[in-house]
């Protein structure tokens, strides 16, 4: 596995689609929200979101390991490692209600979105840094 070699344009691509999962999850909890119940197809795009961060994060580490990236902000970092916490808090909150499950649902997506956006901006940011 060493010896594979994968470009940084995979990584871009794939924090695309994930910035795109986590905007459709948000869209789903808080429509959740709004009908007081947290709905299968909300917590499936939650699951969904976060085999993507994690798969995110595997490919950063593997560009990290090819001499990619050393140079990126701590904060790139940061925010991914942020979003998919806040994603596994809500499975850590002894929520009964299902209205509050749906609210929190909603909140910690929303927030774990905040960090996915500026996780990916930030890591844009770097490589148009260093192509011009």
């Amino acid at each position: 596995m060493d010896e594979f070699i994968i470009q940084p344009a995979l990584h871009q691509a794939a924090g695309g689609l994930t910035l795109l999962a986590a905007l459709v999850t948000a869209v789903l909890t808080l429509l959740s929200a709004r009908r007081g119940q947290f709905t299968p197809a909300a917590a499936a795009s939650m699951m969904a979101l976060q085999v993507l961060l994690l798969l995110q994060a595997l490919v950063g580490i593997k560009l990290l390991d090819q001499g990619m990236g050393v140079l990126q902000k701590y904060v790139h970092y940061l925010g991914g490692i942020g979003a998919v916490g806040l994603l596994m808090l809500f499975y850590w909150l002894p929520l009964r209600d299902e209205a509050a499950r749906a609210r929190w649902a909603a909140g910690l997506t929303v927030a774990s979105l905040a960090f996915t956006a500026m996780t990916f901006f930030i890591g844009n940011y770097y490589v148009r840094s260093l192509q011009g």
